[in-house]
């Protein structure tokens, strides 16, 4: 009987963590959708109907300077550099498979239920910065190699407006873990990164994720933010 009572509470307390988790995420989002810009960069990425098919909403909203600098070991040197940057909102969409039920709930059936599922992940990202040269920055933005990871460029592709086309590899001794196929570029003010990531590695075709970025190219270059900044350049000129 005690160990059916204890089971219950921990049930109950994990279904009321990660409501509470949902409830402030909303809360957080429902402020930050109203920021300037924002709306403008949500038309820009993908529609409710272009869902990836097989993929579930993972998360869809703005993203702050705040966001991320909290995000980074250094807070407050990630926030001076993004300030720096000029870096002024971002937008992201991430889909996932299978599906999310927030982060504790995950972790359980991870180890659980999902302990041989592959886990797929494809993410649109776009970032507004006061001008074109900070998206051309974020752009070009380096990538490392450590230990751990391995980042190389991808190889031969189509995508001929793209700033970098990389493959990040986790890898568990010699045998390659985790893969993530990354397409990063910069359209007027705007700076752009498409990602499809596979653990273990083979769920997603380069193929998707090549896709993908092509649309939103398409439709980030024909915006009013990339025509501002052209304006602005032969203004300059």
């Amino acid at each position: 009987m005690t160990y059916l009572v204890v089971g219950i509470i921990l049930i109950v307390l994990l279904v009321g963590v990660t409501l509470l988790q949902w409830a402030l995420r909303q809360r957080q989002a429902a402020r930050e959708r109203a920021l300037p810009h924002v709306a403008d960069l949500a038309a820009l990425a993908l529609a409710d109907a272009e869902r990836p098919a097989g993929y579930h909403v993972d998360y869809r909203g703005p993203v702050t300077n705040e966001r991320l600098a909290y995000e980074s070991p250094n807070e407050q040197a990630a926030l001076a550099d993004l300030d720096e940057q000029g870096r002024v909102i971002g937008y992201r969409q991430s889909f996932r498979d299978p599906r999310s039920f927030g982060e504790l709930v995950d972790v359980t059936l991870n180890w659980t239920l999902r302990a041989r599922t592959r886990q797929r992940l494809l993410t649109v990202e776009l970032s507004l910065f006061e001008d074109a040269e900070g998206a051309a920055e974020f752009a070009a933005a380096s990538a490392p190699s450590d230990g751990t990871i391995q980042v190389t460029d991808a190889g031969e592709h189509d995508l001929g407006f793209a700033e970098s086309v990389r493959q990040w590899s986790r890898m568990a001794g010699a045998a390659e873990a985790q893969r993530k196929l990354e397409v990063r570029w910069r359209s007027g003010r705007v700076g752009c990164v498409v990602a499809g990531d596979s653990e273990p590695p083979g769920g997603i075709e380069p193929a998707a994720v090549h896709g993908l970025a092509r649309r939103i190219h398409a439709r980030v270059a024909s915006s009013a933010l990339a025509a501002e900044a052209a304006a602005g350049a032969q203004s300059n000129d």
